[in-house]
């Protein structure tokens, strides 16, 4: 079962069962609806082939087989076929369930215990405003034992030949066959992953995390006359494309660094650690600009 919001410029179909996710998100136009995330079909049962999905209760990959905190050890386990780590947390593979529903609002809720120490209860809220997609992620934690908590977005969105980034950021994480990160570097002015002005994509591969991040991107595809804006309340970002014969590519405003459990200070890079009854919150908005 699909929802549908629409508000007469925008329209959004989200799959509560499937992750919680964004099926399609199109603006309205005379010639009829246009996407401005990469469309899914409704009865699609894999959230990597739709639009965008959430991620709770952690964002892209932990190493390791786990990880220690507050001196326990939490034991992970691969949750996607072909990726050898855990990888976005639970959210995206749970069914949500619909809490509230209108014409331009919805939102849903989800209820997850079975991956220690992860016992919470999270909420996503979707609202169409104008020509603006505002998405909501909030987690509370209800666990006895306080518990490392990140949130993102993950977006699949339509990569063409023609299509520019401009996202600023002070440095990009290089990884290892795992894509686990190594070292962080400075980025230098018009170097291939400099996004600070219209860049084009690599055409080799990416899949790297990006900080220093105003929270402020605007994406364009010159040929379509479609510019999407997307502003988030954080400071990091990843960009993920297989390559210059993908058909997509995902910009993914995230809370945390890769592998940030195993990090020297993990909450420095981003994790917040929720004690029982504590909540953390993300946003993140996408606005159809005039061509």
């Amino acid at each position: 079962m699909t929802m549908t919001l629409d508000n007469g410029t925008l329209r959004l179909t989200v799959s509560p069962g499937i992750g919680g996710a964004v099926v399609r998100f199109d603006r309205l136009t005379q010639r009829g609806p246009e996407p401005l995330m990469r469309p899914g079909r409704a009865d699609e049962h894999d959230p990597n082939r739709l639009a965008m999905y959430p991620l709770v209760p952690w964002s892209n990959r932990i190493g390791g087989g786990g990880f220690t905190w507050q001196g326990c050890d939490y034991p992970l386990v691969a949750n996607l076929d072909g990726e050898p780590l855990p990888i976005h947390g639970d959210g995206w593979q749970r069914a949500w369930q619909v809490e509230e529903c209108d014409d331009t609002r919805l939102r849903l809720g989800l209820r997850s215990s079975h991956q220690p120490p992860f016992d919470y209860r999270a909420e996503l809220t979707y609202r169409l405003a104008g020509d603006t997609l505002e998405v909501t992620l909030a987690v509370t934690h209800l666990g006895e034992a306080p518990a490392p908590y990140g949130l993102g977005f993950h977006p699949w969105l339509p990569r063409s030949a023609d299509v520019r980034l401009d996202a600023a950021a002070e440095g990009v994480w290089e990884v290892d066959a795992d894509q686990l990160p190594t070292e962080w570097r400075r980025l230098s002015a018009g170097e291939a992953w400099d996004f600070s002005r219209d860049a084009a994509l690599p055409e080799r591969k990416i899949d790297n995390l990006f900080t220093g991040w105003s929270g402020q991107a605007v994406l364009r595809w010159p040929e379509r006359g479609v510019m999407l804006e997307v502003s988030a309340d954080t400071s990091r970002y990843l960009v993920f494309s297989p390559g210059v014969h993908a058909d997509f590519f995902c910009f993914e405003p995230v809370s945390h660094a890769v592998d940030a459990h195993h990090g020297v200070d993990p909450q420095r890079q981003g994790l917040l650690e929720l004690g029982t009854g504590e909540c953390h919150s993300m946003r993140c908005r996408f606005r159809c600009l005039p061509s």
